[in-house]
């Protein structure tokens, strides 16, 4: 099956333009099938129930239930031993929509921890069993039950920041830049979705350009000709506007699998619409030390710690043993 979609990928591009991106969708094909047929053992892996020991300094609750329909889409709590309201990240792993788990983010999540945030690590459902908009449904879920509970979970409201990768990073821009799609019958009816940051690392900003690889049909369900408005609708780069939040991108110049062009046209965009945006261009690829290296994470924070509003001043905390909504 990996021989023939690069037979198929090569077929393809000798109908068009051999263009830069034309050569980009054979080589995402092939690396993307690499990683998918690589994991298949993995798919649907979950890490344990129970509770366990934290990052120093940091307590830990595990596989909390954000939709009230499905006990499966769940989330861990790293918080810092400190004084609230703390500002939060809600993390969202990669894997090309299809794999990964929240472990893909726990670097990210212990970092979190050492700058001072509360991080929310989610699981989402995953193509090709669940295609889009469900991902971006889960992910504007979480937002909404943080939003919910957090007086309960002693976090700012008006301090919470989207950061994924690669998948992750696409479905992070994608919601904070669109949280009108929201589902009505989630905790979004009475809370709104919105973020007030964003982090992306890596993230296809415009699935036009890899219509072609097998990962992103599986999403979507379907080809760019065939579904035109889907493709449209979820990718990032159409959807920023004014409206958008303050948004990080941090990108490996050597990335094949998704390439750094997609970073640079986002930052762009956002630019265009008056929206604060940077861009950290960084060596290796998509998985070298560019996807969690220090640098990366920490100019990410530093950004956020300069865009997010300074804290109100911290209520009385909340008691112990708080029932979330």
């Amino acid at each position: 099956m990996f021989f023939l979609g690069l037979i198929g990928g090569f077929l393809r591009s000798r109908h068009h333009r051999a263009t830069y991106f034309s050569f980009l969708g054979v080589a995402a094909q092939l690396t993307l099938g690499i990683l998918v047929a690589g994991s298949a053992a993995c798919s649907g892996m979950r890490t344990p129930h129970g509770t366990e020991p934290g990052h120093p300094g940091s307590e830990l609750r595990r596989d909390l239930p954000y939709h009230k329909d499905d006990p499966q889409r769940v989330l861990d709590i790293h918080r810092p031993q400190a004084e609230g309201p703390l500002p939060a990240v809600i993390l969202v792993h990669g894997g090309s929509w299809a794999r990964g788990n929240r472990s893909r983010m726990k670097r990210v999540a212990d970092k979190a921890v050492e700058r001072g945030y509360a991080a929310f690590n989610i699981e989402y459902r995953l193509a090709p069993e669940h295609r889009y908009p469900a991902q971006l449904t889960d992910v504007l879920d979480a937002v909404c039950w943080v939003r919910a509970n957090a007086e309960a979970l002693d976090i700012d409201p008006d301090r919470i920041a989207l950061w994924g990768y690669s998948a992750g990073g696409h479905l992070s821009l994608l919601a904070a830049a669109r949280p009108e799609l929201a589902s009505d019958d989630s905790r979004c009816a009475d809370v709104p979705a919105t973020v007030q940051a964003c982090v992306a690392g890596a993230g296809p900003s415009d699935l036009r350009l890899l219509g072609g690889t097998r990962p992103v049909q599986a999403f979507l369900g379907g080809s760019p000709e065939e579904i035109p408005l889907i493709y449209e609708e979820a990718s990032p780069l159409l959807a920023a506007d004014s409206d958008s939040p303050p948004t990080f991108l941090y990108h490996g110049r050597d990335d094949w699998i998704v390439n750094i062009e997609h970073s640079r046209r986002m930052r762009d965009a956002l630019g265009t619409a008056g929206v604060s945006v940077e861009l950290f261009e960084t060596g290796g690829g998509h998985l070298s030390v560019a996807r969690f290296g220090a640098e990366p994470l920490d100019r990410a924070f530093d950004f956020l710690d300069r865009t997010l509003p300074a804290p109100a001043p911290p209520p009385a905390l909340a008691a112990e043993g708080t029932e979330f909504e």
